[in-house]
């Protein structure tokens, strides 16, 4: 056999291994790169946020009850466990996700889970809404019904 063929068929047979090795086994649920939260502090977040809202979709992950409380100014309520089934109505680019929480752990969370799933444009409050609150930016908190 030819030395440019044989070595091509080599590439070739090396190309389709390695192919079938991540796609026939389990190596294909393994993360190559973790996924790593995407912090913004929370006032350079509001600065930005209210001179264009627009390019922003800004979400509460905590459960309603705590955000009906106090919750973020134009923070949208979309608790963690609801994540699973509304993720695909989410925008992949275009706008960025900003995820807050209590202290940040759970919005940590919700990024990763967003970027495992190809979610590129995710960005969670440092700190929560502690942080948010100890920074002295405005909250709300939802009408009670009677």
């Amino acid at each position: 056999m030819n030395p440019p063929i044989r070595y091509a068929f080599i590439v070739l047979a090396s190309v389709l291994v390695t192919v079938c090795a991540i796609y026939l086994t389990p190596l294909k649920w393994l993360n190559v790169i973790e996924p790593m939260p995407n912090d913004i502090d929370p006032k350079i977040f509001y600065d930005m946020y209210t001179a264009n809202p627009d390019q922003y979709i800004f979400l509460d992950v905590r459960q309603v009850s705590a955000y009906n409380a106090s919750h973020a100014k134009g923070a949208a309520s979309m608790p963690l466990q609801t994540l699973y089934d509304t993720h695909t109505s989410l925008p992949k680019s275009g706008k960025t996700i900003v995820l807050i929480c209590s202290g940040g752990q759970a919005s940590g969370v919700g990024a990763m889970y967003l970027q495992h799933y190809g979610y590129l444009n995710v960005r969670r409050i440092t700190g929560g809404i502690e942080n948010w609150i100890a920074a002295g930016l405005p909250v709300e908190s939802a009408p009670t019904h009677k």
